[in-house]
């Protein structure tokens, strides 16, 4: 056992201190886990005592709910899921008990245990959609939060969707999102005392070049553990503004999103600038181009690591520290992913998905379908008995529809944006498909294209996507991202 201790409890909805004391208390909690069940040894990181510095409420419970989550990671599929179904069990109940929202949509269910639900009954609880969380959210609030879930908070959020909602969550919805966020350290093995950037806040006037933000740590002032400090920078800068600071901090880490990683490295193999110190890129909240981490590699020598998260619901999934597909954080989420008749999706597959997450009493998300596409992948090599998600496609805005009614997806690889880039000074780029016929190109350029650059682009794009669209053009000054900072080059804003 860890530290000698007799063992610790399935993971937990982890706290520590007065509001939180339920740790090790709750009834439920009364599944052991041997080291003859699991004979993999622990992370020698999380062996330690914790800290001075974080001993803290937060540090105490990250820290113990990281060290659980070190065994549950290795636990096969099949005990995953049972688990995974007696949280669903009393969530289930919590919902019909205190919303009014679960109370009605809950009604014609039974009796609600963790054995019928995995044995059938789960599949009879209704799909929630986006639209039905703006309609009724005021109605899926709990009227009795359990006191040792923590204060709530208000979150509000659009995604990529243009569809707004306001959620509450608990302290104990966020120490998970602590957790799973030292995890992605603790996998990838980062040197915590090397320098992290990240190009994200699209807030006006904050991070702006060419200082930006520095903060002492990579994160709150009760991390578990010491790390190095971290620095910001607003995502609207421009890329050579990105580039000069980039090269000024010389961070071993950046996080920031796809869209940025491709400027950046095409801007840089142009000029063959390479950052001295940048062992990882980690890329968040946008598709990720398939060949990406080659070209971080090759323009860079760095690593790429993707994170597949949704502001109301927490992280999703992780990238595998030994293989370029992700695994679910199922101590966290029940993630689903459905065909069009609500049936699981097998390796291989795409399909929708659908998320329960599993400790927001507050407001509970109860098969809430996401808007994303993804594809379900088979048993990992590492060992670890998550999930798997081969790619996260995008959302449903991400497809192409030809006027045939057949679906495409439209990931642009590195040669495609290269080809594309070479036609005109094209400094942003992205297609809308407006139409069933017809595509926008909506560019950002250095000077005013020529009728022939117009009429490249346009065969290259009824090439590319294999249709000849109607092509029209709009030119902007800066092609805007959303308020989240997200960017997508491809789009569809057919109703």
């Amino acid at each position: 056992m860890l530290n000698g201790e007799g063992g610790e409890a399935a993971w937990q909805d982890c706290y520590g201190g007065k509001a939180y004391a339920y740790l090790t208390k709750l009834p439920h909690l009364d599944i052991i886990i041997s080291m003859t069940e699991n004979s993999r040894q622990p992370d020698p990181r999380l062996s330690s005592e914790l800290r001075k510095e974080a001993n803290t409420v937060k540090g105490r419970s990250v820290y113990k709910l990281l060290r659980t989550m070190d065994k549950t990671q290795w636990w096969s599929p099949q005990k995953l899921e049972r688990e995974q179904f007696r949280f669903l069990e009393r969530l289930l109940n919590h919902a019909r008990k205190t919303t009014k929202y679960y109370d009605g949509a809950l009604a014609n269910m039974g009796v609600m245990s963790a054995e019928s639900l995995r044995q059938g009954a789960w599949a009879e609880v209704p799909i929630l959609p986006r639209t039905t969380v703006n309609e009724f959210g005021d109605d899926m609030l709990s009227n009795n939060i359990p006191d040792r879930h923590g204060d709530s908070f208000s979150i509000y959020t659009s995604g990529t969707t243009g569809q707004p909602i306001k959620l509450i969550r608990t302290r104990l919805a966020l120490l998970y999102w602590s957790a799973f966020t030292a995890r992605d350290h603790l996998w990838h093995h980062r040197d915590l005392l090397g320098k992290f950037a990240a190009i994200r806040t699209s807030t006006k006037g904050k991070a702006m070049y060419p200082d930006g933000s520095r903060h002492p740590a990579w994160g709150a002032k009760d991390n578990v553990f010491k790390t190095g400090p971290s620095f910001g920078l607003n995502i609207n800068s421009t890329t050579e503004q990105m580039v000069d600071w980039l090269q000024r901090k010389e961070p071993d880490y950046l996080l920031t999103h796809p869209t940025v990683v491709a400027s950046l490295t095409r801007y840089c193999r142009d000029r063959g600038i390479r950052f001295n110190n940048l062992k990882e890129v980690i890329t968040l909240s946008e598709i990720l181009p398939h060949d990406l981490r080659t070209t971080v590699r090759e323009v860079w020598g760095a690593t790429l690591a993707d994170m597949y998260s949704g502001r109301e619901v927490g992280y999703l999934a992780l990238q595998c520290p030994e293989n370029p597909h992700y695994h679910v954080m199922g101590e966290g989420v029940y993630l689903e992913v459905l065909d069009d008749q609500n049936k699981a999706v097998g390796p291989g597959q795409t399909g929708r998905v659908v998320v329960t997450t599993l400790h927001n009493f507050a407001m509970p998300l109860i098969r809430y379908e996401i808007g994303d596409f993804a594809e379900v992948g088979g048993p990992c090599s590492c060992g670890r008995g998550l999930p798997v998600l081969t790619r996260i496609h995008g959302r449903k805005q991400n497809v192409l529809t030809l006027p045939t009614g057949e679906s495409r997806w439209t990931l642009l690889s590195s040669g495609d944006i290269g080809a594309f880039m070479a036609l005109a000074p094209i400094r942003q780029y992205q297609f809308a498909q407006i139409e069933k016929d017809a595509i926008e190109v909506r560019l950002a350029v250095l000077r005013a294209l020529t009728t022939d650059e117009e009429i490249a682009i346009a065969e290259w794009t009824q090439s590319k996507f294999a249709y000849p669209f109607k092509i029209t053009f709009s030119y902007a000054a800066e092609l805007p991202r959303s308020k989240a900072g997200k960017f997508q080059d491809f789009i569809s804003e057919m109703a």
